[in-house]
């Protein structure tokens, strides 16, 4: 256990570190924080607090940095939780409360306002469910030989394919063949439209059955990808305006983390509980990632766990406003998607 005082200076020294990315002497915490205590004494108390393992002494600098293990104990007994400050819930709300017309677009969206909110790089995986279904389809003629097909979905999704027309359909029947597909397709989810549907389909257009099956096979590739889970980045160039990643070799392995995409999802799906997870330098299991922080939460669709939201930067991240930055936008978040999926 440390004791007050011991806990006072390694407060100090983490935040200074975290505000200045310098290596922090006896006199820094002397001046700026702890008044009435000598140098001297700030100074050994600095050396056990190294011996204890929550300090460490880079080169051969007079200063120290926090270790691992510093860095968790000030997250776990001594981080001070931060507000958003009214202009960022304002900021945060204005753009969440967009129309969106396919959800991985908007998550993009949502990634972007992390990134720029914090300057570290935002990973969002995209919601899992399978819950998308068919709201609306239309068929529009282009000219003679081609026409549109518009798919809307229950999420929002709005999607233009164009298609080749067969010649022996007719562009005056697209109105007639428009409402066969919404009668027989409307509200069914991607597993509901089987083989006895279709055939029910091309019984009822006879003649016409013949321009179903491109249909179809758009329909069921465009649903199957909105209801896909995806990874989500944004920020991946906000690292290299620290000094920890100036060194080209370490910006080299840091973008090869953002290359893969498995690598990443199962970093992110890895705390998919309700709780937000720190994870420190070496408490990550990718080696790259060891000069890493990374926060986690996950946003819910009703009372389900849908998609998690995460941050990535440097050991000295602003651990308080990035925790209250990524809880708050998980919570109105999970409001937003359930009243989109519950409507």
């Amino acid at each position: 256990m440390l004791d007050e005082r011991k806990k006072r200076i390694l407060e100090a020294i983490i935040d200074d570190y975290i505000n200045t990315g310098e290596p922090v002497g006896s006199r820094t915490i002397a001046k700026k924080y702890i008044f009435g205590i000598s140098s001297a004494t700030i100074r050994n108390e600095m050396s056990d607090l190294e011996e204890m393992g929550y300090l460490e002494q880079p080169h051969t600098s007079a200063g120290r940095i926090p270790s691992d293990k510093g860095y968790r104990y000030y997250v776990d007994e001594l981080m001070k939780v931060s507000r958003l400050s009214p202009q960022q819930v304002e900021y945060i709300r204005s753009q969440l409360n967009i129309k969106f017309n396919e959800i991985n677009e908007y998550m993009e969206t949502i990634a972007k306002i992390i990134s720029n909110l914090t300057n570290y790089t935002a990973v969002i995986s995209t919601p899992n469910v399978k819950k998308s279904f068919i709201k609306f389809l239309q068929l529009v003629p282009v000219d003679s030989k081609r026409y549109i097909l518009i798919l809307v979905t229950n999420t929002g999704l709005v999607k233009d394919i164009l298609l080749d027309k067969p010649e022996n359909v007719d562009i005056k029947d697209f109105i007639y063949i428009s409402n066969i597909l919404n009668e027989k397709l409307s509200g069914l989810r991607l597993e509901e439209i089987d083989q006895k549907i279709v055939l029910d389909i091309e019984n009822i257009l006879g003649k016409n059955k013949t321009i179903l099956s491109p249909i179809i096979e758009n329909v069921l590739r465009t649903i199957s990808a909105a209801d896909s889970t995806e990874v989500v980045l944004s920020g991946i160039k906000n690292m290299f305006d620290f000094p920890e990643f100036s060194d080209v070799l370490k910006a080299k392995i840091f973008l090869h983390i953002f290359e893969q995409k498995e690598m990443l999802r199962q970093i992110i799906n890895s705390a998919m509980h309700e709780h937000i997870t720190i994870r420190i330098g070496t408490e990550n299991p990718i080696e790259d990632l060891k000069e890493c922080s990374i926060v986690l939460s996950t946003y819910k669709i009703g009372d389900n766990i849908a998609g998690s939201i995460g941050i990535i930067g440097p050991k000295r991240l602003r651990y308080s406003q990035t925790v209250s930055l990524i809880d708050y936008i998980c919570d109105t978040l999970s409001d937003i998607l359930t009243r989109l999926f519950t409507e």
